[in-house]
């Protein structure tokens, strides 16, 4: 059992790929399990998001289970597992192959612009040679990873829908999604200032559109708000719609482009 080995398959199932950056176990004794690529995503001040580590066997494990740890990161594990990650498709692991585990991290608003030092362990039973079920002898590992906590750049919110296509035969609903990028934006909602002869409708008649997902946008999260559209006063073309999205303490305004056919 070789940590060589670990990075000889790596290489082998990601050739031609981003280079492998070397992740250092905490035990020696184990180093049939690595993880391959100890840089995690950036994420912003605020978000939470669900974060991939890829992991490479040296010999055949099972019972994989993963937990992750970092200064003033919180850590959350899917509802399968609840306190814990497992592999993509199973617990399990041949010789020589790579899958990843997933885990959600929430990053506070408070946070500072830094690499914050992450610390996974993982605990599996390395298979005995001949054994058919998932016996063997049972190690840990730890790795080092590192979480990069980037500062948001540009606008608080971004519109990501610039362009939608209508019917003239009956009016539709349409998403206009969006995505945030700053802490803070809440009580958002949506208006539109339609093209003449073009008639918009909010949800419940009201006067404005809200998220679907409610009044607040989090950072790094995308969703939408949804209007009426009626075009079938109008002859097919290309028209513009103007579209405000507020929140508490900010605005934006986007051009939305409309094809009617």
């Amino acid at each position: 059992m070789r940590l060589s080995r670990i990075a000889a398959a790596a290489v082998a199932l990601a050739a031609g790929g981003a280079a492998l950056l070397p992740a250092t176990a905490a035990n020696a004794d184990t180093p049939d399990l690595g993880l391959v690529v100890p840089l995690l995503s950036p994420m912003l001040p605020g978000q939470s998001g669900w974060v991939g580590t890829m992991w490479a066997a040296a010999d055949d494990i099972c019972g994989l289970k993963v937990t992750a740890s970092g200064a003033n990161v919180t850590v959350t594990y899917p509802g399968n597992t609840a306190t814990f990650a497992s592999l993509s498709k199973a617990d399990t692991l041949k010789a020589g192959a790579m899958d990843y585990t997933a885990f959600k991290l929430s990053v506070p608003t408070t946070a500072p612009i830094a690499l914050i030092p992450m610390q996974l362990t993982a605990t599996y039973t390395e298979v005995a040679d001949g054994a058919t079920t998932c016996v063997g002898t049972k190690k840990t590992v730890t790795a080092n990873a590192t979480l990069p906590v980037v500062a948001p750049i540009g606008d608080a919110v971004v519109q990501k829908t610039s362009s939608v296509t209508l019917t003239r035969t009956a009016p539709a609903w349409t998403q206009i999604s969006y995505l945030g990028r700053k802490s803070g934006v809440t009580n958002f909602r949506v208006t539109v200032t339609a093209p003449a002869g073009m008639t918009v409708v909010y949800p419940a008649d009201g006067t404005s559109s809200g998220l679907n997902g409610g009044p607040v946008l989090g950072v790094g999260v995308e969703d939408y708000a949804a209007v009426r559209l009626d075009a079938t006063a109008l002859k097919a073309g290309t028209y513009t719609a103007t579209v405000k999205a507020t929140w508490d303490g900010g605005s934006s305004t986007d051009d939305l482009k409309i094809v009617v056919a």
